[in-house]
């Protein structure tokens, strides 16, 4: 029985490495911010999902996820966390980023990190029309600082548990890599 319609969406899968992807909370942080910056240099960074293993790290392409409808979209995405041995999870990429209601939604660069314990971390960096970031540092918000878990992101562990998801994959194979 299907709790959802299926998407298609691209996986790479790829060894973790010690120092790009650190089990210090800040250390990942400072790394996956400054992974995006990097990106930005060449274009605006896609929607990802990673999740980091001990030993690889597996990024999903999620843009097809953000047309989908929010509880669909939150379903899967803890379904993702849900897989075994999954030590953390990071949202990253161009989002809109709505800082009070009334205010439009602007574009940002995001990193947003959760750990199965609901611990989560997160930075943005809001952007220009001309896709410059306004503020040369991102602003960083920690769950263990107590400040509150910015809306419509996160949770996704706790969701897997509670509903207990569990992702599915079935590979397709697009290409031969010489």
């Amino acid at each position: 029985m299907s709790n959802g319609p299926p998407f298609k969406m691209r996986v790479r899968v790829g060894p973790r490495s010690a120092e790009r992807f650190p089990t210090d909370d800040d250390a990942l942080g400072a790394q996956l911010t400054a992974l995006l910056s990097g990106v930005l240099a060449r274009g605006l960074p896609r929607p990802v999902l990673l999740t980091v293993r001990a030993d690889q790290v597996d990024w999903y392409d999620i843009a097809v996820l953000l047309n989908a409808r929010p509880s669909h979209r939150q379903r899967m995405m803890a379904a993702i966390a849900g897989q075994d041995g999954v030590e953390a999870v990071a949202m990253l990429g161009t989002f809109k980023l709505r800082q009070r209601r009334q205010q439009a939604a602007t574009s940002a660069l995001v990193c947003f990190i959760e750990w199965p314990d609901n611990r989560w971390w997160t930075s943005w960096r809001v952007l220009r029309e001309d896709r410059s970031p306004i503020s040369v540092a991102p602003i960083v918000r920690r769950a263990v600082d107590g400040s509150p878990r910015p809306g419509g992101v996160g949770g996704w562990f706790a969701l897997a548990r509670r509903l207990n998801l569990k992702l599915h994959l079935r590979k397709t194979v697009t290409g031969v890599i010489h």
